[in-house]
Parts: structure tokens; C-alpha cells; sequence
């Protein structure tokens, strides 16, 4: 994966990004299919590790894709909001679905959050109208820098079940915003 990061340095021509963009779908295939994976017992890690590498690799891919596909070329990506929504399964033959917000320009947290409050809920309702309940927590997966330094941290939440008379906003601003303790 640090490969595939490190290059998109020296993408400059639509070949060039091209080329990047199958070598990434291929990993992300891979990286999904180890969430999917029901043959063989996995870790919890592994997995939320192969999600955060999702979403870092689908935030890169939402920021190079505009310097090579113009606007208003049939993408859904939302890059007047600055986030996406897709989803992953992860086991069970899609009973276990691991919702992922990507990121594409926020640098506060807290307001990527904010602003990411309606997509989670509307996709939360979603699958409250599929399933009479739910079980839910939330990882905030994020890149801090300071000065010249940079570190990945995970922020995630306990579980909590979730019904379709369940106070939805409620919940998001109690377990998700004050996951940090903030």
C-alpha cells in the first residue's frame, strides 16, 4: 500500500494516473475480499486495519481523480461536500456492513464529523428499515500532523444496538461527536 501512496507524487499524465487507478482497484479488491473473508478465522485488527486502508486509499484516489476526470463526467463522488459514503461488506454474507465516510478536504475533525452527521444517519436509517435492529459503533480513522511528523490513530466506539424508534441524532451526537472525549 505504501507503494501505491508514495507514487501518486509522480502522477502527472492521464496514462500515468490510469495505471495507478488499476494497480489501487486491485488492492482495494484485495483488501475487501480479506474483510469478506468467512473461510479462515480473522482477527477484529485485521480487519479495521484493512478498512482504514480502504478509506485512506479511497481518499487518495477522491483527490487525484479531479486533476484527471473533469466534473460532470457521470461520477457520484460528492467533492462539493468533501466526503463519500461506501460501504463493505465484511462478513457473514453481507449481515456484518461496515459503513465508510471518506474524507476528501476536511482538516478539522470535529467538523468532518458535523458534516458527516446526515450521510451516516440516512445510511443508518437505511438499514434500520431493512433490520429491526442494529448493531452499531463508529471508528474515526484519521492522519494527525505536527510539523514534520505524522501518525495514524483510530478512535472507535462501543457498540450499541439500535432500533427504528431509537433517537438516531441522539445517539451520533452522544457515541460518535464525544467519541474523543471532546
Amino acid at each position: 500500500m505504501e507503494d501505491l501512496l508514495y507514487c501518486t507524487t509522480s502522477i502527472d499524465t492521464l496514462e500515468a494516473y490510469q495505471a495507478w487507478k488499476i494497480k489501487c482497484v486491485e488492492y482495494l479488491d484485495y483488501l475487501s475480499e480479506v474483510c469478506r473473508n468467512t473461510s479462515h478465522p480473522i482477527s477484529t485488527g485485521l480487519i479495521n486495519s484493512s478498512i482504514a486502508k480502504i478509506a485512506r486509499l479511497e481518499y487518495v484516489r477522491s483527490t487525484l481523480r479531479p486533476r484527471f476526470v473533469h466534473e460532470g463526467s457521470g461520477h457520484a463522488e460528492s467533492s462539493k461536500t468533501g466526503l463519500s459514503w461506501m460501504e463493505i461488506e465484511t462478513a457473514f454474507n453481507n449481515r456484518v456492513l461496515t459503513g465508510v465516510v471518506v474524507n476528501s478536504s476536511y482538516i478539522e475533525p470535529r467538523q468532518f464529523l458535523n458534516d458527516a452527521r446526515d450521510t451516516v444517519l440516512d445510511h443508518t436509517r437505511v438499514n434500520l428499515k431493512r433490520h429491526a435492529c442494529l448493531k452499531v459503533n463508529a471508528t474515526f480513522n484519521g492522519e494527525f500532523v505536527a510539523d514534520d511528523k505524522r501518525s495514524f490513530k483510530s478512535i472507535t466506539t462501543k457498540n450499541h444496538e439500535l432500533y427504528g424508534a431509537s433517537d438516531l441524532k441522539e445517539w451520533y451526537d452522544e457515541y460518535v461527536m464525544d467519541a474523543d472525549g471532546g
